[in-house]
């Protein structure tokens, strides 16, 4: 339901606030 898909898209933000500085200073 929605609950589910909210909760989807908190982890896909947690994921690139994580990844994307590890990519920026990786890089």
């Amino acid at each position: 339901g929605v609950e589910s898909g909210v909760l989807y898209w908190h982890m896909v933000d947690l994921v690139w606030v994580v990844l994307f500085p590890l990519v920026y200073v990786i890089g």
